[in-house]
């Protein structure tokens, strides 16, 4: 099974403004308007890269940048396509009732994980303001994927773009599962080292893995198999911001062709390219043992 880790909800015309559109493809080589993954073009990138099930993300950053990708907008795309699409939710800590809507959005809705923008919001994700969704996360037993490393958008604070502002994270919240998305980009070698002292720790490979060199992304994961943690990455594209079946293609080379990788280093093997692909999503999103809303006190909406 092949699962892309980390796919945009969204559409330009619906949820986008076109400022944030025109910034976050500036240095694609794409219109503003490329930005939107209608269901019927979403399902057709899947189809063509041979993706069986794609994690679909939701987008709180309605307070700084004026616009979100809702968390229902998500699980409806999610009912349609169950076999399809596994949705997350996000939520802003920076407005009162995250953690509430948080679990509204798991026990009510059906979504899977939480999604966050913590450079985007202009917070560190170790802001004390996060802690009861964390808490709320960690209670409900979903993954947490966190936005890591440099985005373009102008109005996201650099000061929180490092994936070690996460160290704190994990150590307060030692049973949360976290997955830090871009590999932390372009601190990729902190971002493995950090995976190396925390077990509960993932990353993604979304954009990291589309844009840079097969050399580059073959030297991050000789690097993270060296470090014991190659079986904690997982492969995402971002889309719409990368196509699935360029980065497929990109991985598949990894999987045989020896020239890429450093010296000393061999291609991925069967099970470790199995596993990045989609194995190990697919056993994080089995843990995710959502108890039924029967089973969980409710807390009012605000």
């Amino acid at each position: 099974m092949i699962i892309d880790a980390h796919v945009h909800a969204g559409e330009y015309y619906r949820h986008y403004s076109a400022r944030f559109a025109a910034q976050m493809t500036a240095t694609t080589g794409m219109p503003p308007e490329a930005l939107s993954a209608p269901e019927a073009k979403l399902l057709a990138e899947m189809d063509a890269a041979g993706v069986d099930r794609v994690v679909l993300l939701a987008f709180d950053v309605r307070r700084v940048e004026g616009f979100s990708v809702p968390n229902e907008f998500v699980a409806e795309l999610c009912a349609r396509h169950p076999d399809r699409f596994t949705g997350f939710a996000s939520v802003d800590a920076g407005t009162p009732g995250a953690a509430a809507r948080l679990r509204h959005a798991v026990t009510a809705l059906g979504l899977r994980g939480l999604k966050t923008a913590p450079c985007y919001l202009r917070m560190s994700p170790a802001d004390r303001r996060w802690y009861d969704v964390y808490e709320t996360a960690q209670d409900l037993g979903i993954p947490v994927l966190m936005h890591t490393g440099y985005t373009p958008s102008r109005n996201a604070d650099a000061r929180y773009f490092s994936p070690l502002l996460v160290e704190q994270v994990a150590k307060d919240f030692p049973g949360l599962t976290v997955i830090l998305a871009h590999l932390g980009t372009p601190w990729t070698r902190q971002c493995v080292d950090l995976l190396a002292r925390h077990p509960r720790l993932h990353a993604d490979l979304s954009i990291f893995g589309s844009y840079q060199p097969p050399a580059t992304v073959a030297s991050a994961l000789a690097y993270a198999r060296d470090s014991g943690v190659l079986d904690r990455l997982l492969w995402g594209t971002d889309f719409p911001f990368a196509s699935m079946t360029g980065s497929v293609a990109g991985m598949a080379r990894l999987a045989h062709d020896p020239r890429p990788w450093p010296p000393g280093s061999a291609p991925l093997s069967p099970r470790e390219y199995q596993d990045l692909m989609g194995g190990t999503a697919e056993r994080l999103l089995a843990r995710t043992a959502l108890p039924s809303p029967s089973d969980i006190p409710s807390e009012p909406m605000s």
